[in-house]
């Protein structure tokens, strides 16, 4: 049979067991979200797509990654090779070859150039979306 002492002193385990776990989920959900907001937050732009007329493209890029998302859902992730507040240059080695991005930041527009094995086009009049 247990006596009070054990069970009190088994009671103080549990509690302090939980409230381990607690701060461990804690920190597991907001570390993360704190160092990826800080340091490589997302930007957004959003243009008219060169490959596809009357349609709108959306590009998303931090300080390693562009994305290119297309009007259909689909995603290309190109590595950044080069950024600054004038121009980011990026590229992919795909299967078929290799991807080539350019996006120019000047005060007039802001234009992307995309070069892929098969075609070349410009992404025009692209807006920077607030996230």
């Amino acid at each position: 049979m247990l006596n009070t002492f054990t069970l009190h002193k088994l009671d103080k385990q549990v509690k302090q067991l939980i409230y381990i776990k607690v701060i461990l989920l804690l920190l597991y959900f907001f570390v993360p979200s704190t160092i990826y907001s800080s340091n490589n937050e997302m930007k957004e732009l959003k243009c008219d797509s060169g490959a596809y007329p009357g349609q709108v493209k959306r590009w998303q890029y931090n300080d390693k990654n562009l994305i290119e998302i297309y009007p259909n859902g689909y995603r290309r992730v190109y590595y950044i090779k080069s950024i600054n507040e004038e121009k980011i240059l990026a590229d992919e080695d795909a299967v078929r070859g290799m991807y080539f991005v350019s996006i120019n930041f000047n005060s007039k527009s802001i234009d992307v150039k995309v070069s892929t094995p098969l075609a070349k086009y410009i992404d025009k009049d692209c807006k920077k979306i607030s996230r």
